[in-house]
């Protein structure tokens, strides 16, 4: 799905049940930011970033590589570009600024996740192994422990072995 799909999450603040929320509320926003890896290291990134900083990197990835640019944001990134614009007003406005005149919507998230890749790879690495685990779960029946073996073992030994075989994998077990 493409990030323009979504429609605009944000409300007017001081409308509806005031400015609390309750502790339950706060606690699930936490563990979602935290999951989402919108971290108070982050937001402190953010604010150091100006439009220039997005114009400098398109006009790098123009020069060179075009494949950094190329494709659509994961699941997990659209997750997270719909929190952090509304946790960090900073990035809202290099936005606001920036899209459509400067560059697209595609090209700003894509320069986003390179300028912000050092704090939130290992947020994202951990969804994909969170999505993996589910995924392996269903398809084989397996219990979570043991495919949680596997796939740390996997991802362990790379692209330098082949992947097991699952005889392999359940001799290991």
């Amino acid at each position: 799905m493409a990030f323009s799909a979504f429609s605009w999450p944000f409300r007017r603040r001081g409308s509806g049940s005031g400015a609390g929320g309750g502790a339950s509320n706060s606690s699930a926003a936490s563990e979602e930011d935290e999951e989402l890896g919108v971290t108070p290291q982050l937001l402190d990134f953010l604010r150091t970033l100006s439009p220039d900083a997005f114009k400098a990197a398109a006009l790098q990835l123009q020069g060179g590589d075009a494949e950094a640019t190329a494709g659509e944001l994961t699941s997990w990134q659209e997750r997270h570009a719909v929190l952090v614009l509304s946790k960090a007003k900073e990035l809202s406005k290099i936005r606001y600024d920036l899209c459509p005149r400067h560059m697209k919507d595609k090209q700003f998230w894509r320069i986003y996740f390179l300028l912000a890749k050092s704090y939130i790879s290992p947020y994202e690495l951990r969804a994909i192994q969170k999505e993996k685990l589910r995924r392996m779960e269903t398809e084989n029946g397996k219990s979570k422990e043991v495919i949680a073996v596997e796939v740390e073992m996997q991802e362990s030994k790379g692209s330098r072995v082949s992947q097991p075989s699952e005889v392999d994998l359940e001799s290991q077990v």
